[in-house]
């Protein structure tokens, strides 16, 4: 079972922004879960093709610019993901399994 880590963030310029509570904008799920895909594509080469989400839990939101932690665990057919923060607080997790 690989484990995999990667640091990113969503830029204040991303255009979910402005239409995602423009007052105080946080990140949508659907774009966290975007980057996973993306990230689960760079590792497992997984995610080509429809996937079943399960047991997604959003935590905490994310800003603007603010960095967090994508860990994937498992493989191309089946994985789990963790988001959080840099300092290791949880922001969602869940899990993807291949169609």
């Amino acid at each position: 079972m690989n484990c995999e880590s990667a640091i990113v963030c969503v830029p204040a310029s991303h255009p979910a922004f402005p239409g995602h509570f423009p007052s105080d904008p946080v990140v949508p799920g659907v774009v966290l879960l975007s980057m996973v895909v993306e990230q689960a594509a760079k590792h497992f080469g997984a995610c080509d093709h429809p996937s079943t989400w399960h047991r997604i839990r959003f935590i905490q939101p994310v800003g603007p610019d603010q960095p967090f932690r994508i860990k994937l665990s498992g493989d191309r057919q089946q994985f789990k993901f963790r988001i959080e923060s840099t300092a290791g607080a949880l922001i969602a997790h869940g899990q993807c399994r291949s169609s």
